[in-house]
């Protein structure tokens, strides 16, 4: 397929928010009446939690490619299960994982690849903000809680990054009331070769704050989320054998802005990120290709967050 794409949106929005501030052409009532347009080639799905799963099989199951917020599901087999109907469909499946277009962290990677900083011998990634309100995102029954909301973008980078199989899991997760979802989790993730990952999230921070910290055997590097500073200390690359700190420029890392392009001052930073997205997911349709972010990066998450959880139950480690 090439060309322009026709894009609907299961979202949580009201009609005519979506229509003025989007650029949607029409409001539907339902998601299966929007999905039986044969006009529409690719769906967002973008609402909350619980949800997503089964409004985007829905999707895919009609025929359509689709991307899909992450965690993409509450559990591992409920995301393998998304992956192989996309796959019986013969249609894309993106997950959105924003921190992966972020500038910093994908020349982060390059260097990662290219031999920067050796062999990794270590990971250390979280997110944190302060949360306490009555919001769904603190309710168990919706996919609520830090790991699905925040900490799924620190682990799926740091997957990103590794590139190795986990293979167990020691966690712990505190939850203060039975009611509400874990107000924060901090895991142990083994993987082969040797390596481990340190991985934190909460709604317990003061305040927001991310990062993502990868020791290797021949220096290190730090990138921080809302910083477009990158830490680098490399023994393999000249420029950088004394610590340096590079501020990472949005271009040639990600597409421009469009001049249309419109957000709230709450979202303004994260547009850039957003646009790369829909770019990335866009050319995977154009070109007939998987995304960068596929289905299987999003059941790779949900398999440490299956293990997470229950070795936050059973106080013993769970392999993978």
């Amino acid at each position: 397929m090439t060309g322009r794409l026709q894009l609907g949106l299961i979202g949580c929005g009201s009609q005519g928010r979506l229509l003025e501030q989007c650029g949607y052409q029409k409001a539907y009532d339902s998601a299966e009446a929007m999905l039986d347009n044969a006009a529409i080639d690719a769906v967002i799905v973008a609402t909350i939690h619980d949800q997503l799963q089964p409004m985007a099989l829905a999707a895919v199951t009609a025929g359509k490619h689709t991307f899909v917020e992450k965690p993409m599901a509450l559990k591992a087999a409920d995301g393998q299960a998304l992956v192989d109907a996309a796959n019986q469909a013969g249609v894309r499946l993106m997950v959105g994982y924003t921190l992966r277009f972020m500038p910093e962290r994908i020349l982060m990677k390059r260097l990662l690849d290219e031999g920067a900083i050796g062999e990794i011998a270590h990971v250390s990634a979280g997110q944190c903000i302060s949360f306490s309100s009555d919001h769904w995102l603190n309710d168990p029954r919706h996919g609520g809680g830090p790991l699905f909301y925040i900490g799924s973008h620190a682990i799926d980078n740091a997957l990103w990054m590794i590139r190795r199989k986990p293979t167990r899991v020691f966690a712990d997760v505190h939850r203060p009331d039975d009611t509400r979802a874990e107000a924060s989790a901090d895991a142990v993730v083994s993987f082969e070769g040797g390596l481990s990952l340190h991985a934190c999230t909460s709604y317990r921070s003061g305040c927001s704050y991310g990062w993502l910290d990868i020791m290797g055997t021949e220096g290190r590097m730090r990138s921080e989320w809302q910083s477009r500073l990158l830490y680098i200390h490399s023994q393999k690359i000249a420029a950088y054998q004394q610590p340096t700190e590079l501020e990472v420029p949005l271009q040639p890392y990600i597409p421009a802005l469009p001049g249309t392009a419109a957000a709230s001052v709450v979202t303004f930073r994260y547009l850039p990120m957003w646009t790369a997205e829909m770019h990335e997911f866009a050319d995977a349709i154009n070109e007939d290709r998987e995304p960068s972010v596929t289905g299987e990066d999003g059941v790779a998450f949900l398999q440490v967050a299956d293990a997470i959880f229950e070795s936050g139950r059973t106080g013993q480690p769970v392999a993978i």
